[in-house]
């Protein structure tokens, strides 16, 4: 986060949500805004020219925010708080209920629900916090997400198990030699390097032997059906959207994108949506840009969650092109916000 320099951050306040070995804030969507509090209050601080702890005045900051995870847990949910481990005023009418869309028209549960009016309330903290702090007028709100979940209709949720267990339903991990190497993988077996698998409702697979990237692949397709998978991305295909994984080994050698509304865990998992694939729902998001000089308006051109950052370098009077991702990358700013009303607007 500072960048290259190492100095790009001032005031850094991340408490995590959870830990190995520590409580998961996540099996609660009521523990889940307690933890996204500790942010608020630290932004609302910040707003006052404070560092995050509200105990010196360290002047407002060019840009701060922070991220809510109160509506993504809710979404995810199968039950709310199922083993009773969170105790910080849980709402008994959503504890131990079903988290989720209630239909496929998306009209929230009320495990969902609480989330996401937890997580307006936050916003229009920051609003009045703003106002009071006489800065409201002069600052560019941004509200947006990194992923969606799916599936919405739970009417279309399966989950078959994780990915390296079910080739071997699908087919003889003994006999089939792609299958034994991803079922390798997905094992991490003991000795050398095998390899990895990672999976939610996508699949990232590692392979041990590149070489064997087509033979994988051709097996992934040949058993599509019994795998779910919608997608099998590699080679080529995968060069064009992602670095080159024989050069750089932070990208998979092999993609799977299963059938809408898979997920690869356990039957059993306190999960009805997850994200990471590239699903309608996974990868269509809320976009929201507030200023008081701003007209409101619907924008319904199409754009791309990064073009955020080039907006907020606009809105600070920098070049965005200062910012090496929008050089390589051909990234404008978002439309309809610096091309009205003249300089004066910006």
């Amino acid at each position: 986060m500072n960048g290259r320099t190492g100095k790009g951050v001032d005031d850094l306040y991340t408490p995590e949500i959870t830990n190995v070995g520590g409580f998961d804030n996540t099996t609660s969507v009521v523990c889940t805004v307690q933890n996204d509090a500790l942010k608020v209050a630290a932004v609302l601080n910040e707003i006052q020219g404070l560092n995050h702890e509200g105990t010196k005045h360290v002047g407002v900051p060019a840009v701060f925010g922070m991220n809510f995870q109160a509506v993504s847990v809710g979404q995810k949910l199968l039950m709310d708080n199922p083993g009773g481990g969170c105790t910080a005023d849980t709402d008994p009418a959503i504890n131990g209920q079903r988290g989720g869309y209630i239909d496929g028209l998306g009209t929230p549960s009320a495990v969902l629900a609480y989330g996401l009016k937890k997580t307006d309330d936050a916003l229009w903290q920051f609003i009045h916090g703003l106002r009071n702090a006489g800065i409201y007028d002069s600052t560019l709100i941004i509200v947006t997400a990194k992923h969606g979940q799916s599936p919405i209709n739970l009417e279309k949720l399966v989950k078959p198990g994780h990915f390296a267990d079910l080739v071997c339903t699908a087919t003889n991990c003994k006999t089939s030699e792609g299958a034994k190497i991803i079922t390798d993988a997905g094992n991490n077996c003991p000795e050398g390097p095998c390899g990895w698998v990672q999976d939610d409702d996508i699949g990232l697979i590692w392979l041990p032997d590149q070489s064997k990237t087509k033979l994988v692949a051709d097996y992934l397709n040949q058993n599509a059906k019994a795998l779910y998978i919608d997608e099998v991305m590699s080679g080529e295909e995968l060069r064009l959207k992602f670095r080159d994984p024989l050069n750089d080994s932070r990208t998979p050698d092999i993609i799977v994108q299963p059938v809408y509304g898979t997920i690869y865990t356990k039957p059993t998992s306190n999960k009805v949506a997850e994200h990471g694939g590239f699903s309608f729902g996974d990868t269509n998001v809320g976009l929201i840009v507030s200023n008081p000089g701003t007209d409101p308006r619907v924008v319904k051109t199409p754009v791309l969650t990064s073009q955020v950052a080039a907006t907020i370098l606009k809105s600070l009077r920098i070049d965005p092109s200062e910012l090496e991702a929008v050089r390589m990358e051909g990234i404008p700013v978002l439309p309809f916000l610096f091309d009205a009303g003249g300089p004066e607007n910006e």
